[in-house]
């Protein structure tokens, strides 16, 4: 294999070499808007359904403002259940509060009545409230105040705990 020699091949006056050369055209810059009417749709579509969204889930918080401020009044109350001076008064407070709530959350007329053996058993329609609590709030907001001394420390946890669950997934149809 013989060929020319290499210093052949490389020009001398490599500047003079490179002058006819001229530099590429830069191609025109892609625009980030879309090209097709279809693409401004599925845009338009997108930003409604994000707006939807958006809303029902604005509307889902303000509607369960009821349950959080519920949820902090018991935890109010909550503290006030391990000391024997307060433990009564305390106790006296879930019954009115569980009817507040209801009254947030179903129609006034449909809750407004109901007391004694008919309140209880709405709470148990509408959530998790067994016998056992039942029959503590029962005491707690009727009976009297020597009667809700008699309700253990342990017992007025339970009732809390049973209100607690109550208010964070009762559901009522409307």
């Amino acid at each position: 294999m013989s060929g020319p020699p290499l210093s052949t091949l490389v020009p001398r006056d490599t500047p003079a070499a490179l002058q006819p050369l001229r530099e590429l055209p830069l191609p025109d810059t892609v625009s980030y808007t879309p090209q097709t009417i279809g693409w401004l749709f599925v845009a338009v579509l997108l930003i409604a359904v994000l707006a939807a969204f958006a809303w029902r889930a604005r509307r889902r918080y303000e509607r369960a403002r009821y349950r959080r401020e519920a949820l902090a009044e018991l935890a109010r109350i909550e503290a006030n259940l391990n000391d024997d001076t307060t433990r009564v008064a305390a106790l006296a407070g879930i019954g009115p509060l569980i009817k507040r709530t209801a009254l947030a959350a179903a129609p006034r007329a449909q809750v407004a009545s109901l007391s004694g053996a008919a309140w209880l058993d709405y709470l148990r329609q509408h959530g998790a409230f067994d016998d056992e609590s039942g029959a503590l709030l029962y005491t707690a907001s009727y009976a009297p105040a020597a009667r809700v001394a008699t309700i253990s420390p342990q017992q007025a946890q339970r009732l809390a705990q049973t209100a607690r669950g109550w208010i964070e997934s009762h559901h009522v149809e409307i």
